[in-house]
C-alpha cells in the first residue's frame, strides 16, 4: 500500500504521490505483440486487443498479461447536487442504488461473476451528502484527501487489473461540472442529453458561484466532485503506484482520470477506456485524455458493466494468444 507523507496540506500530499508515479520500466519488452503477430498467420485476429494486452503486460511488468485476479469496484456516494434532479430523498435514493447493485438484478454482478471476478461496491458516505456545488465548494480540502486515502485502501486487495465504476447520485452532474473547469465549454454540451435540463440547470449554476475561482485540478475536484470521484482518483493514484492496469468504465471514473491528467497528462498511462457510453460527451471527454475504447456497446450505465464486458474480451483474447503455448 502507497503510504502518504504529512506536509503542510491535505493536497501537497496527494501531488507527492502524482510526481512520484513509477515509469514503464527501460527495455522491457511484451511477448503479447509478437506473440499475437503469429496467430491467423500474421493476419493480426486480435486487431486493437493487442495494443491493450501489450499495455497490460508491460504495466505488469510480465511477459504475457495477467487477468486471473481481476476487480471490478465501484464507487458510491451521494452528491448534494441531487437534490436539484429529484424530488426525492437524495439519501434513500443512493442507498437503493447501492442495493440493487448489491442485492438486486444488476448485469455487472452477473458478468463479474461468470468471469470469476471479485466485485465489490465501496460506499463513500452514503448517508452524509457532500455539500451543494451550486452554493458553495462540494467538499473541504481535508474530507477530499481522506476520500483520496480511502480510494487508495481500494487496490491494497492485491488484484491484477482493475475495473473502475462509479453509482453516486448526482456524480455524473459534478463530472460535467468538473470538466468545463479543465477543459472549457459549455454545460449543454458536458451535461446534456435526452431530459437533462435540470442537470444543466445545476451545473450553470454551479459553475456561477465558482467561475474562475482556480485552475488547480485538486481544487476542481474539491469545488465540484463528491467524495465518491475523489476516491476514484485515489484508487488510480494507488494502482499507478503498484503496477496495476486501470480499466476506466464510464464518464464519472473518466472523469477522475481526467483530474490527474490535467496535473501531469502521463499520470494515466496505466488507465485504458474499457468502452465509450451513450453520455452524449464521453466521446470528448475520452479524446482529451488521448484514449481509443476498447468497445462501443452503448451501455448507459456507469456501474462496471461496461468494464466487465470489456473484461471478458479481453481474457478471451489472452487465451488466443497462449493457444500458441499449447
Amino acid at each position: 500500500m502507497t503510504e502518504t507523507k504529512e506536509t503542510g496540506r491535505p493536497f501537497d500530499d496527494i501531488r507527492d504521490l502524482v510526481t512520484s508515479m513509477p515509469a514503464l520500466s527501460d527495455g522491457f519488452i511484451s511477448d503479447a505483440s509478437s506473440y499475437a503477430g503469429q496467430l491467423g498467420q500474421g493476419l493480426r485476429p486480435l486487431g486493437r486487443l493487442e495494443e491493450s494486452l501489450a499495455a497490460i503486460s508491460h504495466w505488469q511488468d510480465s511477459p504475457m498479461p495477467r487477468l486471473a485476479r481481476p476487480l471490478i469496484a465501484v464507487f458510491a456516494g451521494t452528491h448534494g447536487v441531487a437534490a436539484h434532479l429529484t424530488d426525492g430523498d437524495i439519501i434513500k435514493q443512493s442507498q437503493a442504488r447501492v442495493a440493487s447493485l448489491t442485492e438486486g438484478a444488476a448485469a455487472v454482478r452477473g458478468v463479474a461473476g461468470e468471469l470469476g471476478a471479485a466485485f465489490k461496491v465501496y460506499e463513500f458516505g452514503l448517508e452524509h451528502p457532500s455539500d451543494d456545488f451550486t452554493t458553495g465548494a462540494s467538499l473541504s480540502e481535508r474530507d477530499c484527501a481522506a476520500a483520496i486515502a480511502f480510494g487508495m485502501e481500494v487496490v491494497a486487495e492485491g488484484a491484477d487489473v482493475i475495473v473502475l465504476g462509479a453509482a453516486g447520485l448526482g456524480a455524473a452532474t459534478a463530472a460535467a461540472a468538473m470538466n468545463i473547469a479543465l477543459f472549457g465549454g459549455v454545460a449543454n454540451y458536458w451535461a446534456g442529453g435526452e431530459g437533462a435540463e435540470a442537470r444543466i440547470k445545476a451545473v450553470e449554476a454551479g459553475l456561477s458561484t465558482h467561475g474562475g475561482v482556480t485552475s488547480d485540478p485538486l481544487e476542481i475536484l474539491r469545488l465540484f466532485g463528491g467524495r465518491d470521484i475523489a476516491g476514484l482518483v485515489g484508487a488510480i493514484i494507488a494502482a499507478r503506484h503498484q503496477r496495476i492496469p486501470v480499466l476506466l468504465d464510464g464518464y464519472v471514473s473518466c472523469t477522475a482520470a481526467a483530474i490527474l491528467h490535467a496535473i501531469d497528462p502521463t499520470a494515466t498511462r496505466h488507465c485504458q477506456a474499457s468502452h465509450i457510453s451513450s453520455e452524449p460527451a464521453h466521446d470528448a471527454l475520452l479524446s482529451r485524455l488521448d484514449l481509443d475504447p476498447i468497445l462501443d456497446l452503448k451501455v448507459n450505465i456507469g456501474d462496471g458493466t461496461g468494464g466487465a464486458l470489456a473484461l471478458s474480451v479481453l481474457k478471451a483474447a489472452v487465451a488466443g494468444l497462449t493457444s500458441l503455448k499449447d
